[in-house]
């Protein structure tokens, strides 16, 4: 069995052109081929340094989604309830549908627009959402992505991580940005427990001296076993220390643009994405 230098047992994972270390603290066993071509050559999350080339990336340049890396819906199991095409969170009791028509792209990126369309039954709304579900389920690293947020009123635009076997929690809420008066000049971050009372959360908010849908702006996670922290902008955001074994299981990333519970959003709206990048924390 192959073991990291943490001493924990490694989780190689083959993808079609070859195979990519995602568990336990080290680079990957070799360029992975989940980066995506246009992603620069060496480059570091925003602020930081001393880490290896990324083990997944997509900027989003092709006009197109690459299915081999993303699901524009959540995962088919019990724990979602999904109708193909289109899906949504039982547990959030949101007002959209997702649908891939949904995912756009422009010259900045990918764009995920929440309109009026009932694409799910029962459901108003439809807007656009990615997984890496089918393709990149880490344990531990550093996870980044540049995104214009939408502030239109019950909007509710996010980027995190959710547990690959689908038991919830932990999850690990990277950005969450609320469109309402109150919120539109911060965002939130936060991680939820799943001991020793499930649902329990630490998060925090992070302030902004404009409107922070005016700009793109990158949030950034930094996850090893037993911390978890959060940067905006390389501006680091909250530092948790956590039972390792609260978070230690292979999770997948999400971005999603969803309206807020309950709320009748105001659309069109549009979340913009820039990028999505992970890489291996260094030895």
């Amino acid at each position: 069995m192959l073991t990291g230098p943490d001493g924990n047992p490694l989780v190689v994972t083959d993808y079609p052109g070859g195979t990519v270390l995602v568990r336990g603290v080290g680079e990957a066993s070799h360029a992975s081929p989940l980066t995506d071509p246009f992603t620069p050559y060496g480059v570091q999350p925003v602020g930081m340094s001393g880490l290896g080339d990324p083990v997944f990336s997509d900027e989003f340049k092709t006009g197109s989604l690459d299915v081999g890396k993303w699901e524009p819906y959540y995962p088919d199991t019990p724990f979602w309830n999904t109708t193909v095409p289109g899906g949504h969170r039982t547990n959030s009791n949101e007002p959209q549908g997702y649908d891939p028509s949904a995912i756009t792209f422009d010259a900045d990126g990918m764009v995920l627009t929440m309109r009026e369309e009932e694409t799910v039954p029962g459901l108003d709304f439809t807007s656009g959402m990615v997984t890496s579900y089918p393709s990149f389920n880490p344990v531990y690293g550093y996870f980044e992505a540049r995104i214009k947020v939408s502030n239109t009123a019950g909007a509710w635009p996010a980027f995190w991580m959710f547990p690959t076997d689908h038991t919830w929690p932990p999850e690990i809420d990277i950005m969450e940005n609320w469109g309402k008066a109150s919120w539109n000049l911060q965002t939130e971050h936060t991680f939820h427990y799943p001991r020793p009372t499930p649902g329990g959360y630490s998060g925090t908010t992070y302030g902004f001296q404009n409107d922070v849908g005016n700009d793109f702006h990158a949030f950034g996670c930094r996850w090893e076993p037993g911390r978890i922290r959060w940067y905006v902008d390389g501006v680091l955001v909250k530092d948790l220390t956590i039972d390792p074994g609260w978070a230690d299981k292979q999770m997948f990333l999400i971005c999603n643009f969803a309206g807020q519970q309950g709320s009748t959003p105001t659309v069109p709206a549009s979340v913009k994405v820039d990028y999505i990048r992970a890489w291996a924390l260094p030895a």
